[in-house]
């Protein structure tokens, strides 16, 4: 390499060294700056009230009575079912779906929108539901666990559409007047 070339060469590595490191120094300042920007969360509470308007239960029991006898996965066969299913239901396995018209407040003339549950039943008459709550500007979307004959339960928001998108919580429900339950959620966005 002559002295001329060897010149020339060492200008243009300064020069791409330069212009790479000045590129990398603009992704890491714009990179720092967006996620030096947080947003505070923000907490939102509200009180609706819920009364049951519909709900249809299924009944699951001609399925778990087909698996008392021949197995359909082979020559397994079962001589006993595998719960003791005494007194009323709800047994595991059986379903049931809630229709609940929402209201602005415990005098229930105001609507504020409606809520579907669909449920799923393990032991000792505790389910698993999936919540919908359409409300004005959009639906919530929860779930949680609790016992078919409980005054009180919890539901995890996990999130929604509309003005609901993207954000959690959770909702807890008590008895309220007229047959109706309570329900204070609380948002986080």
């Amino acid at each position: 390499m002559t002295r001329r070339n060897y010149s020339s060469f060492f200008s243009r590595s300064i020069l791409i060294a330069a212009v790479t490191g000045g590129s990398a120094a603009a992704l890491l300042s714009a990179g720092a700056a967006s996620g030096g920007v947080r947003t505070a969360k923000v907490t939102q509470t509200m009180t609706v009230y819920s009364l049951a308007t519909e709900e249809q239960f299924v009944n699951n029991a001609d399925d778990r009575a087909r698996g008392k006898g021949n197995n359909p996965f082979g020559n397994y066969k079962d001589l006993t079912a595998t719960t003791a299913e005494k007194g009323n239901g709800p047994f595991p396995g059986d379903e049931a779906l809630f229709k609940f018209s929402i209201y602005q407040s415990s005098d229930l003339k105001k609507s504020a929108g409606t809520a579907v549950f669909t449920c799923q039943y393990n032991f000792n008459k505790n389910a698993f539901c999936d919540a919908s709550y359409a409300l004005p500007g959009g639906t919530l979307v929860g779930a949680g666990a609790f016992n078919f004959n409980a005054q009180n339960f919890a539901l995890a928001i996990t999130g929604g559409t509309g003005k609901y998108r993207g954000v959690t919580g959770d909702l807890r429900a008590a008895p309220g007047p007229h047959h109706s339950q309570k329900l204070a959620i609380t948002l986080d966005s």
